[in-house]
């Protein structure tokens, strides 16, 4: 694992680790900040870091320079992750992966922009992110209200429990 280490357009900093594949990143990565594409910079920090390791004078890693080659330079720029939909002979697990994660943040209580923001940094569009981030607060206010309902009507039925108590005691004398 190496730790990646980037600085965004906008100033925002951000690390992470992650095991190279042929030198370069195994997936894209964008700022958490303003959604930037940041895997070029990733792949030229890891650049830099392999052509580090491959020199240094400590020969206890020669074995592990030498398996991780310095990365050709690509021929055009990794394309944007595609918004994957079923069915369609691509990766479905993509977009179920992407919702349930996208609606843990809105049932933990991640506020409408950061989950729309955290959508389209997965790869959706603006349009897509709005539609489904919609769709899932709806779906945490249906959620909220059905709790409040039960709880509502379960903390009545146990308010009945000391009154019914009361008048039983009383009977008894």
């Amino acid at each position: 694992m190496i730790p990646i280490k980037i600085q965004c357009g906008c100033g925002q900093r951000y690390a992470f680790d992650v095991e190279p594949a042929q030198g370069q990143m195994p997936y894209t990565v964008a700022c958490p900040s303003c959604g930037l594409d940041g895997t070029q910079a990733a792949n030229d920090f890891i650049a830099q870091t392999v052509t580090q390791f491959a020199t240094a004078p400590e020969q206890q890693y020669a074995t592990a320079a030498a398996v991780i080659a310095p990365p050709a330079p690509p021929a055009a720029p990794p394309p944007a992750r595609p918004s994957v939909r079923p069915g369609t002979g691509k990766k479905e697990i993509d977009i179920i992966q992407v919702t349930h994660e996208a609606r843990a943040k809105t049932l933990w209580g991640d506020e409408k922009p950061a989950v729309i923001k955290f959508l389209m940094m997965q790869g959706l569009s603006t349009q897509e992110a709005q539609q489904l981030a919609e769709a899932l607060f709806a779906e945490r206010a249906k959620t909220v209200r059905a709790n409040g309902v039960t709880k509502a009507i379960t903390g009545a039925g146990l308010m009945c429990v000391p009154i019914a108590a009361f008048i039983g005691m009383s009977a008894i004398g």
